[in-house]
């Protein structure tokens, strides 16, 4: 039984299948990647905030009538 043929026919399946896998595999990356920088992102601006009101005296005590 000669192979050639098999593999020649099975061969650009495979090609794709591995480009889908790889081009699946970055987009998921890149999607982690920027969750991780959002959260970092978002971190800094409620610490940022939390340094404002800290300064101002604002939420220590009731509000001003």
């Amino acid at each position: 039984m000669d192979i050639w043929p098999v593999l020649g026919a099975l061969l650009p399946s495979a090609g794709v299948c591995a480009l889908f896998v790889y081009v699946v595999r970055k987009m998921i990356s890149a999607d982690r990647d920027e969750r991780a920088a959002q959260a970092r992102l978002e971190a800094a601006e409620r610490k940022a905030e939390r340094g404002r009101t800290r300064g101002t005296g604002a939420g220590d005590g009731p509000p001003p009538v």
